[in-house]
């Protein structure tokens, strides 16, 4: 082989990596469903039967599996990414909502909305290890990237717990806004959305300090862009998403998407939003650079996806 032909074939493979596919797990709690949609190609590939009113998505890569939250039939299905099949029903009772990985990817969180607790599942084992109480009604959970911390929003009470990793022994409870849902964590800064008050509270875990900034009406989640320079926060009553310039601490821009937008995750590499549209049946993509709407596509019925539901293929 020539140098030229072998530069050749490094720059299409270098191109090829560089153009990976992004994929949406988007949970219909109106169908029972989850598409599993081709974002770039604008299409569903497969339409995947779960359990009853599912809701949360969390991907695992390590062992390239799905986890969907049925918060009807208190169940989590366990969705081979591979196969684009249900390999197996993790039966545990209760109201099943917001779900997260730990750092490591050894376990799954599950919060258990009228039981007050998080269900933690073993990834090898798939089988259900350890429940804690936590406070009233928790949502939405994350984990830090540094294996420290879970982070828990407690609905009814407007409090965030943050729970050490890997034991969950409590570590903090910090008062947020009324009725905290979603939330995300990047570069020491916890983002939690407050869908009575109409607000954003940022939380930096290194001092605790707290800052609130007011978005759109009725937010559910919040992603920011990988340098942690924007915000983007999903208004379900305003079917449009608040842009938030961390820098100045104020909504500078309102983008408009699907009907009642709820959940929202980011494809880092290729540099789009989805938020998945409850109203209009659809998922909507955004430009994350120009802060621009791009298209919709179409999806199953009450398009929900709570949680980090995009896979790089």
């Amino acid at each position: 082989m020539t140098y030229k032909n072998l530069f050749l074939l490094i720059l299409y493979i270098s191109l090829n990596a560089c153009s990976s596919l992004p994929i949406a797990y988007i949970t219909n709690q109106g169908s029972n469903t989850v598409s599993v949609v081709d974002i770039k190609n604008r299409k569903i590939t497969h339409e995947i039967a779960v359990g009853s009113g599912p809701v949360g998505v969390a991907i695992s890569l390590k062992q390239d599996y799905g986890f969907i939250t049925n918060a009807n039939d208190g169940s989590v299905d366990v969705l081979d990414l591979h196969q684009n099949k249900i390999i197996k029903k993790i039966i545990m009772g209760g109201t099943p909502v917001g779900i997260t990985k730990s750092t490591d990817e050894r376990y799954i969180f599950v919060s258990d909305w009228f039981n007050n607790e998080i269900i933690i599942i073993e990834t090898k084992s798939l089988s259900v290890i350890k429940k804690i109480k936590v406070g009233k009604s928790p949502s939405g959970m994350i984990c830090d990237d540094q294996g420290k911390y879970l982070f828990i929003s407690n609905r009814d009470e407007n409090t965030v717990e943050i729970y050490n990793q890997p034991g969950l022994s409590l570590f903090k409870k910090i008062k947020v806004g009324k009725h905290p849902y979603g939330v995300f964590f990047r570069k020491n800064l916890l983002f939690v959305v407050n869908v009575l008050d109409d607000s954003i509270s940022i939380i930096d875990i290194n001092t605790f300090n707290l800052e609130t900034i007011k978005v759109g009406d009725h937010p559910y989640s919040v992603v920011s862009d990988i340098k942690n320079e924007f915000i983007f926060v999903t208004n379900t009553q305003d079917d449009d998403i608040s842009v938030i310039d961390l820098i100045r601490k104020k909504e500078i821009k309102k983008i408009k998407v699907g009907g009642n937008p709820e959940g929202i995750d980011i494809d880092e590499r290729n540099h789009l939003l989805v938020t998945s549209n409850w109203r209009s049946d659809s998922i909507s993509i955004i430009d994350v650079i120009k802060q621009e709407y791009l298209y919709d596509i179409k999806t199953g019925k009450q398009s929900r996806s709570f949680g980090q539901f995009i896979k790089i293929e």
